[in-house]
């Protein structure tokens, strides 16, 4: 069935806000770690992405303003359907980072997408715990997204990823209420000084997604 323009203006405001990271997560997570930057420090994050017949160019920067407090923005273009997204985002540790226990924060900003003569906007919010250990690290989400003009759905995400050295590989499951889930994989490594290689494979509904991508640290 084709999409109309709205309908495809919604779904990419929701895979803005949800490769955002369901709020926005550190590439190539889609489910977002309780982590941040140090103070003075960021990354910018490009990828590109293909689901649905339609592939997606992404920017991310991200800076950390204090201790704990990182903002970050997204823009996408989705040059098969010519629709534009952008969302920004401010992410908060409730709780310090820890090598060894868990920690806890939370994130929230808000998604805009525009093409075909219309444009959506959401709000999202998202809970963040992570727990750390010598086996790897798990992380989960819990949280909300609300396009405008409509009610809220509910978000929420898992994902499991461990070291194996020269790579840390990851497996999550994320999706939002009436929705199929996306389960994922993918992995993430070094290829020169501060500069990472990462890319995804998943399964959402009976199609495939793919992503490859870079993040530059400074």
């Amino acid at each position: 069935m084709a999409r109309t323009p709205t309908s495809r203006l919604t779904a990419v405001a929701l895979l803005t806000t949800t490769a955002l990271g369901t709020a926005h997560a550190g590439r190539p997570l889609s489910v977002d770690d309780a982590g941040t930057n140090a103070r003075g420090e960021g990354h910018v994050e490009a990828w590109a992405s293909r689901s649905r017949g339609a592939t997606t160019w992404n920017l991310s920067p991200a800076y950390a303003i204090a201790d704990g407090l990182e903002i970050s923005a997204t823009a996408s273009r989705d040059t098969t359907n010519r629709i534009t997204g952008t969302a920004a985002q401010l992410k908060w540790l409730a709780t310090p980072s820890r090598e060894a226990g868990c920690n806890v924060g939370l994130s929230g900003g808000g998604a805009r997408s525009s093409g075909g003569g219309a444009s959506e906007r959401a709000a999202f919010v998202n809970g963040i715990v992570t727990c750390n250990g010598a086996w790897g690290s798990v992380h989960a989400n819990l949280g909300a997204n609300r396009p405008s003009g409509e009610s809220a759905s509910r978000t929420w995400g898992v994902a499991l990823e461990r070291p194996v050295r020269p790579i840390t590989p990851h497996v999550e499951w994320f999706g939002a209420k009436g929705s199929k889930p996306t389960v994922q994989v993918g992995a993430r490594g070094d290829i020169a000084k501060n500069l990472q290689l990462d890319g995804t494979y998943g399964r959402s509904d009976g199609e495939s997604l793919y992503s490859l991508g870079v993040k530059l640290r400074f």
